[in-house]
């Protein structure tokens, strides 16, 4: 599998068809757990366009399972948590310490309650991809 720079060099993939999929996945995840919408320059806001990325690469192969698709979020989550230096950490170490927890763990090892984060963004993704692909 590539990596997060990988991903985010290739060219699969325009800026905005990202910010429109980081946003659906964004507005899916405030409407399920009410977390707030986030904005661009953010750790949820990067964490979502590295999401969608790795789902995206996945949906234009063709792929539909949500279980896949899942992991492939998680991963791209992973990828953002482990390379993205919030400032949030300087006054909540926690917080950070919480992100490599999850980034190092795999999808199959997840809660169940994690997993389902994922699914929803899978969910919310697939449906507006296949949307602007038919």
């Amino acid at each position: 599998m590539r990596s997060f720079n990988e991903f985010m060099e290739s060219k699969i993939f325009n800026e905005n068809d990202l910010d429109h999929y980081a946003q659906v996945s964004d507005e899916a995840l405030d409407n399920a757990y009410h977390y707030g919408r986030s904005k661009p320059g953010t750790f949820g806001y990067e964490a979502n366009k590295g999401s969608a990325k790795f789902a995206l690469n996945l949906m234009q192969n063709g792929e539909t399972d949500i279980e896949k698709i899942s992991d492939a979020i998680h991963k791209g989550w992973a990828s953002v948590a482990t390379t993205y230096d919030d400032p949030i950490y300087a006054t909540k170490p926690e917080k950070k310490e919480n992100r490599m927890k999850l980034a190092n763990t795999s999808y199959s090892e997840l809660s169940e309650d994690e997993k389902e984060k994922d699914r929803v963004v899978a969910r919310s993704l697939l449906q507006a991809y296949q949307q602007n692909n038919t």
